[in-house]
């Protein structure tokens, strides 16, 4: 019996710890993680599983066993809730394939352990062959969120009770029947996933036509600059003549200049387009930004030299800090002399990285960078209003390893995000 018992323990030790390695290289690859505690991770999680899977029985501990993998996954690789979803359910599959031996009663450790190590030894040769990612973008939509999370959980709740119960009766039921359960489950889970890729695809849809209709309301504003500056064009050379008639060199040099500025504004404006700024978000907020700049009586110069598509970070991610440091940079420019804002996005190919630095004057010389990114904090007066941005910023950039953000000031304030 003692010999049983330690051959059980070491089948599960020996197939823990080989699935568990497979399963989150297979992760890793699938979703292009980067900058994971692989090591750390392993570790823990196989500990855990041989714990559950040696001193529970099968039935419980596979339930067990996707919690805790829940609770690791959420904490090392910091994925979306959607993405989140499709990695349980992911897991819920390959369990529910792996546990089709159950019914061979003398065997079952051995045959599930072994199954499921065949099964993902074979999806990581085709994830590694075929180079399969999954897209990295996550919603945008707080509605499509809740609808993902609120089905997954539904639905892996729902299975999880039914496959407890089903295991437990599994010596009273047909051989045949089990088998066409746990296909069903497959089944209702891949038609899941799909659903799920489908709330996203709408998802996305739909903010690439808000960022289209932005885009093109935004080229509309500038032909209309350009056409009226083409139609004005007559009267400044007009303009320029008189001066030269009149030998005024002083004045000619005044009116160069005015027009010298006017012929700058257009052409920045002509540059914010899809050709430079190729992700169609970043473009929509860059452009409503650049916006909300004139508005405001700032200039916003912006310099792309990057593909902003290759960056390692999510766009939901990236937009939501550029605005809160664009809209910083903007206020704090206001009751400033110089009154420039510039954005740049650039590749340092000596550390491996692309840089975003976002450069402003600012009047208040003694604020302390170390400090702003305390909740509440705030130079502003108006504590209560302010004092959440920079502090959110912080708070997205903690799920993202491999993107830093660094604050200095001289002459001018500069905040710089560095990704790897």
């Amino acid at each position: 019996m003692r010999n049983v018992v330690e051959n059980q323990l070491l089948n599960i030790t020996v197939f823990v710890l080989l699935n568990t390695l497979i399963g989150n290289k297979i992760i890793i690859k699938l979703f292009c993680l980067h900058n994971v505690k692989e090591a750390k991770l392993y570790v823990l999680q196989s500990i855990l599983l041989i714990l559950e899977t040696a001193f529970m029985p099968i039935e419980l501990s596979s339930i067990l066993c996707l919690i805790t993998q829940y609770l690791l996954y959420k904490k090392f690789f910091r994925l979306e809730q959607e993405r989140m979803s499709i990695l349980i359910i992911f897991n819920l599959i390959i369990s529910t394939i792996a546990n089709t031996p159950y019914i061979f009663e003398k065997y079952q450790i051995f045959l599930t352990g072994l199954f499921e190590l065949v099964i993902k030894l074979v999806i990581f040769m085709l994830v590694k062959v075929k180079k399969w990612q999954l897209n990295n973008e996550e919603c945008q939509s707080e509605k499509s969120k809740l609808k993902i999370t609120f089905i997954s959980v539904l639905s892996i709740v729902a299975i999880s009770l039914a496959r407890i119960k089903i295991m437990k009766d599994v010596s009273t039921i047909p051989v045949y029947l089990y088998i066409l359960f746990n296909l069903f489950i497959i089944s209702y889970l891949i038609v899941l996933v799909r659903n799920i890729f489908a709330i996203i695809k709408e998802n996305d849809d739909n903010i690439k036509i808000e960022n289209l209709e932005g885009s093109n309301k935004r080229l509309q504003e500038n032909y209309d600059n350009v056409r009226a500056f083409k139609h004005d064009f007559n009267n400044i050379i007009q303009g320029i003549g008189g001066y030269i008639i009149a030998n005024d060199i002083d004045g000619l040099k005044k009116m160069y200049k005015s027009i010298a500025k006017e012929c700058q504004e257009i052409n920045q404006k002509q540059s914010i387009n899809g050709i430079i700024i190729n992700n169609p978000a970043i473009l929509n907020l860059i452009n409503n930004k650049l916006k909300l700049a004139e508005e405001k009586d700032v200039k916003m110069k912006v310099e792309v030299y990057v593909d902003l598509n290759s960056l390692k970070v999510s766009t939901y991610d990236l937009c939501r800090v550029l605005g809160i440091l664009i809209d910083n940079a903007i206020e704090a420019t206001i009751g400033c002399e110089e009154k420039e804002v510039a954005i740049k996005f650039l590749r340092d190919k000596f550390n491996n990285r692309n840089l975003i630095v976002i450069e402003n004057p600012c009047k208040n010389y003694l604020i302390d960078v170390k400090k702003i990114y305390e909740k509440g904090f705030s130079s502003k007066k108006d504590k209560i209003s302010h004092g959440l941005g920079l502090w959110k910023v912080k708070q997205i950039l903690k799920k993202n390893k491999n993107v830093q953000i660094y604050t200095s000031r001289d002459e001018l304030f500069k905040q710089q995000l560095e990704i790897y």
